[in-house]
């Protein structure tokens, strides 16, 4: 344990510390400096060169695991920009097929709207036929049965003339 002693000397603070240790770790460095022999030495000397080989060697293996992985990090570069340019190709066809399909769609408004005129005319048109074809139909029919009776009666000839159907109508029976 160290004590404060104060001195009458003003020109700075001193300790008091006890001697025997201090002169125990002197003896004991005299000690170790005078028996270390050439032997000690050598094997001192051996076990760093065997630690300076062995940092050597693992240095080596470092050097060459770091050569490898920049071998592998230049083919990543390689392969990762093979696949940039795939996915921007997939990309580009991608928005292009969906700008064909809205252009596409476009176009298929527009010829519905360009063709629904013609449409709506030609279902008029249809109309009018299918009409005019019942209208046909119905003649047709009439004109049958009148020839049936005719063929049926002899005197009733005259009278299926005079009593024509008028246009668009049914004839009276």
């Amino acid at each position: 344990m160290a004590r404060e002693v104060s001195l009458k000397d003003e020109e700075g603070d001193y300790e008091v510390i006890p001697v025997t240790p201090l002169r125990k770790l002197e003896k004991r460095l005299e000690q170790m400096e005078t028996s270390k022999s050439a032997g000690s030495m050598e094997r001192i000397m051996d076990k760093i060169i065997d630690m300076v080989s062995l940092n050597q060697r693992i240095v080596d293996e470092m050097i060459k695991a770091n050569v490898g992985l920049r071998e592998d990090v230049s083919t990543l570069i390689g392969k990762m920009d093979s696949l940039q340019s795939k996915l921007t190709n997939f990309i580009e066809i991608v928005e292009s097929a969906g700008q064909e399909e809205t252009e596409s769609s476009e176009a298929v408004t527009a010829i519905k709207n360009m063709m629904k005129p013609m449409i709506d005319s030609i279902g008029e048109t249809n109309n009018k036929v299918v009409k005019a074809n019942q209208d046909m139909v119905n003649s047709l029919s009439l004109i049958d049965k009148r020839l049936k009776r005719m063929n049926s009666d002899p005197n009733a000839s005259a009278s299926m003339f005079s009593n024509q159907a008028p246009p668009g109508g049914q004839a009276p029976q």
